[in-house]
């Protein structure tokens, strides 16, 4: 959940407050991870290197990929992250020399020191990593710079009117948010001891989508919720697979034609007027 939670919230970073729908974070998510994992079981170097080094290069691939994406616009954006996420799944799948292909790669190491060999230590370095990145992006979103993206969102037109440059600031965000999901990924192998491409696929971005809009685009605490639903219900449906998938895939439609703004917010805006409401007159 924590780890998951990262990815929820820099996508949130690109759907709610960038107006950017992206369907191959799952594919970001998965060049950390692979990125770590080859550089600790193939080179020998620490998780404490990797781990920079893996958000490096995703962001890195990140910047390769947006500057040509962002070139398009509406649809054709859109399909350019499809294409970019299913050429990345068949690079996991196939490139087996380096990845494992459909073996996947076993024997990644935790960190080094007997707390962090533990399950238990290892949470809570996850936890201290994941709330600094919690924190990196909130901070982003009150700064000049988020009201920046957000006006961007908002009306691109009227933000370039104003001097705001729409590309930079967008490529900031692809990159920031990419970067974020690379750690992420880093984090996810090394929990597991194991990457495969089945962790990293089409289906995963399209979770990660589901995961945003049930929680609401564009809130801080919107990705929280929704991973806290998602993964309940993947827990409790884990030998179920295919019910788990018909019951995503109802979600993703009721979300998108009758609660666009998700599960939260609506709820939330509910209780206030309740507590908003005045209480009834005491009778004489």
């Amino acid at each position: 959940m924590l780890i998951f939670s990262v990815l929820a919230a820099s996508l949130n970073l690109l759907m709610g407050f960038s107006g950017l729908v992206s369907i191959a974070h799952a594919a970001f998510f998965g060049i950390g991870g692979y990125a770590s994992a080859i550089l600790t079981v193939r080179h020998g170097v620490s998780f404490w290197l990797a781990l920079p080094l893996a958000m490096l290069v995703t962001a890195v691939v990140a910047l390769v990929v947006g500057l040509p994406s962002f070139r398009t616009r509406g649809i054709y954006y859109i399909i350019v992250t499809i294409a970019f996420q299913l050429i990345a799944s068949e690079v996991f799948d196939n490139w087996s020399s380096m990845t494992g292909g459909g073996l996947g790669m076993k024997g990644i190491p935790r960190p080094g020191g007997a707390l962090l060999q533990t399950r238990v230590g290892y949470y809570y370095l996850t936890l201290v990593i994941v709330v600094a990145a919690h924190l990196m992006i909130v901070r982003t979103l009150r700064s000049p710079l988020g009201r920046a993206l957000t006006a961007i969102r908002d009306n691109e037109t009227k933000a370039l009117m104003m001097g705001v440059r729409p590309l930079r600031y967008k490529l900031f965000a692809f990159v920031f948010a990419s970067a974020l999901a690379g750690v992420a990924g880093s984090l996810y192998v090394h929990y597991l001891e194991f990457a495969h491409p089945d962790f990293f696929n089409f289906a995963v971005s399209v979770d990660l989508f589901l995961t945003v809009m049930l929680g609401g685009a564009g809130t801080i605490y919107g990705p929280l919720f929704g991973v806290l639903v998602l993964e309940v219900i993947r827990e409790v449906l884990h030998e179920f697979v295919a019910l788990r998938l018909l019951l995503f895939g109802l979600l993703l439609i009721v979300l998108i034609l009758f609660l666009p703004e998700g599960v939260l917010m609506p709820l939330v805006r509910q209780l206030r007027r309740l507590r908003a409401r005045p209480s009834p007159a005491p009778a004489p």
